[in-house]
């Protein structure tokens, strides 16, 4: 089994955990106070989604040569 980078899986399960709490909130709450909390976290999982493909990818490309 290949080994999953550690930033893609935090990326991954953030962004998971981040858009289900974000869409129970919205519908208990009904505020606007609800989406300025969550503008923070989806780029800072988003980030280290692309960390981890990124180190992922180039694991790869070396492995192949």
């Amino acid at each position: 089994m290949r080994q999953i980078n550690p930033f893609f899986l935090i990326g991954t399960l953030g962004m998971l955990l981040t858009s289900i709490l974000h869409i129970l909130m919205a519908v208990i709450l009904t505020e606007e106070g609800v989406n300025s909390s969550f503008s923070i976290l989806y780029p800072v999982f988003i980030g280290f989604l692309i960390v981890g493909t990124a180190v992922m990818i180039k694991k790869k490309r070396s492995l192949n040569r």
